[in-house]
């Protein structure tokens, strides 16, 4: 199941780096500061949930705010998002935005879990 074209993949994917190198450069000057880990964890959290969310965009070919809203934009020639009219379409799309949602706050947790014992062990 797609719902974004290659145009919007690419807005995904630098957003996925924007959040990815965002999380390193904070999480180095925590390091060099010598924050509490708990702070890393306050720090780190919005950051990490970026890159990891557009990580999943990225990989699924599947925007979770347009598919939280019933809306897709996978024609390559299409400029702006349209409404999907399928129900079971729309039902589908929110399980799956749901579900990456759950990944992305799985993997955002996982990454400051390690961060935070790296700050608590520095």
């Amino acid at each position: 199941m797609c719902n974004i074209n290659t145009a919007e993949v690419a807005y995904r994917k630098k957003a996925m780096w924007f959040g990815i190198i965002l999380s390193v450069v904070i999480f180095a000057v925590l390091l060099l500061l010598g924050a509490s880990w708990w702070l890393g964890a306050i720090f780190l959290f919005i950051p990490v949930y970026i890159g990891a969310i557009g990580y999943l965009q990225v990989r699924n070919r599947f925007c979770v705010s347009y598919g939280s809203k019933g809306q897709q934009n996978a024609d390559e020639s299409g400029e702006s998002a349209q409404a999907v009219t399928d129900n079971e379409a729309i039902a589908a799309d929110k399980t799956k935005t749901r579900r990456m949602n759950i990944q992305a706050l799985g993997i955002t947790l996982a990454v400051l879990l390690i961060a935070s014992a790296a700050l608590y062990v520095a």
